[in-house]
């Protein structure tokens, strides 16, 4: 059970590292670079759509969905330790490589 919750916050900071690439990829938009790989939307788009549906995220022509998104990671992970503080020593591990 504990290997399984450990997987779990992998994939949080799986997750974590994909929705920031994608607000560096949405920046290159101001040099007219539109680029962003079918997986990363693939991945992402359902979790945006999600947030969308439940919290209105634009403020003028500012999208703050990311960033629900990845404060809602850091709490889910929070989460995590919170109630399986077991799992701190494999992530103590996880961080040392």
């Amino acid at each position: 059970m504990i290997y399984l919750i450990f997987w779990l916050y992998i994939f949080f900071d799986i997750i974590w590292i994909l929705v920031f690439i994608d607000v560096i990829l949405s920046w290159l938009l101001i040099f007219q670079i539109n680029f962003r790989p079918k997986f990363i939307a693939n991945i992402l788009d359902p979790i945006y759509k999600f947030v969308k549906s439940k919290i209105p995220t634009t403020i003028w022509i500012m999208d703050f969905t990311p960033i629900i998104v990845i404060i809602w990671i850091y709490f889910l992970k929070w989460l995590i330790i919170a109630f399986f503080p077991e799992v701190s020593n494999l992530i103590r591990l996880y961080s040392n490589i």
